[in-house]
Parts: structure tokens; C-alpha cells; sequence
């Protein structure tokens, strides 16, 4: 018999898992339906981008994705000067057990994502990233997006199980998400 902490946290496919559940979606905003049926981190990263170069009128392309077994008090993080955004695979996969909502886990990883992003256009203080993903969210996804909430907030507030697995370490690998950026990389396939 399996173990179902296992099964809840076995391996990472975003568009199978996004894929099979229901989206709980009453926000009228298009941009804010768009997100609530993503399928994959490629189509929303493509969302943030768009919010961030429409608020800031700012851009940056060429940048990877990169889930990898950090430390659970950090989300994600982008290194200065580098071209790759690291996503806490244990986070992720602690928020798809904890919620079947697609809404919920895209408002997730809209958030996690344009907070790095913001990062990578050079904004560097924490509070003002903050401030900057929330607004950009409130104008992006509607006033009352969960996003924007989840900018300003501790994810446990939205996530209580985050705790449960404070300890949770996968066995320190890392993975390369394809076709992350892919608009600014037409020329690979």
C-alpha cells in the first residue's frame, strides 16, 4: 500500500494536475478567466510579463525556469545578473495537495512568478516588490484577485499546510521547465 504523503507529493507535471480539477472562477476580469485556466507555468508566466510591461512598461526576456528542493522559508528567488528564476518544488507541490482549485494554485503561481520577475527588472527591496506585485495583480486581475492577496500576505494564510511540511525536503534535485519563456525563444523549439 502506498503512502498517501507520497502520492500527494510524487513528481510535478503542472498540466495533468492543473488539467483534472474544476475552476472555481466569479471574477469577471478576462485576464483574471485567462489565469483561472492556465495550463502550464509557460502560459502563466506569459500573463505576468504581459501585467508587468503593461504597469511598469518594463521587460525582460530569455529568463528559465528551474524547480529545485530549497529551503521552505524561500518561495523562490532570483539571482542578480542571472537568467533563471528557482521555484521551491516542495511549496509547489504542498499547494496542489492542499487545494484542488485550479484559481488558487494559478493565483499561486501568478504571484511566486511575478514577484521573481520583478526582481529580475531590477527591483530589489522586498517591501517595495511587494507593494509592486500587488498593484500590478489589482490592475492585471481585478481588485479582488487572490493573487493580489497572496503579494502582501504570508502564503500560510492561504496555505496552512505550508507549516505541516516546514521539514519537507525532496532529495535536492533540480529541474529546467521547458517552453517556460518561449515567446522570447521562438528560435528554439
Amino acid at each position: 500500500m502506498s503512502n498517501p504523503e507520497d502520492d500527494a507529493m510524487e513528481g510535478l507535471n503542472y498540466q495533468e494536475r492543473v488539467g483534472r480539477n474544476r475552476v472555481n472562477s466569479t471574477n469577471s476580469n478576462p485576464n483574471s478567466t485567462q489565469l483561472a485556466v492556465a495550463t502550464s507555468f509557460g502560459q502563466v508566466f506569459e500573463m505576468v510579463k504581459r501585467a508587468a510591461e503593461q504597469s511598469l512598461d518594463m521587460h525582460r526576456a530569455g529568463l528559465t525556469l528551474v524547480l529545485g528542493d530549497i529551503p521552505n522559508n524561500v518561495g523562490a528567488y532570483h539571482e542578480l545578473g542571472s537568467n533563471a528564476i528557482v521555484m521551491n518544488r516542495n511549496i509547489v507541490k504542498i499547494v496542489w495537495r492542499s487545494t484542488p482549485a485550479v484559481d488558487k494554485r494559478n493565483a499561486f503561481t501568478f504571484m511566486i512568478l511575478l514577484h521573481e520577475y520583478l526582481h529580475t527588472l531590477g527591483f530589489t527591496d522586498e517591501g517595495q516588490v511587494a507593494e509592486l506585485g500587488k498593484k500590478i495583480a489589482d490592475e492585471f486581475l481585478g481588485r479582488d484577485h487572490l493573487a493580489g492577496e497572496m503579494a502582501v500576505k504570508p502564503l500560510d494564510q492561504f496555505f496552512p499546510e505550508i507549516s505541516q511540511f516546514a521539514m519537507f525536503r525532496d532529495k535536492g534535485q533540480y529541474e529546467t521547465v521547458e517552453r517556460f519563456d518561449s515567446s522570447s525563444t521562438s528560435y528554439i523549439r
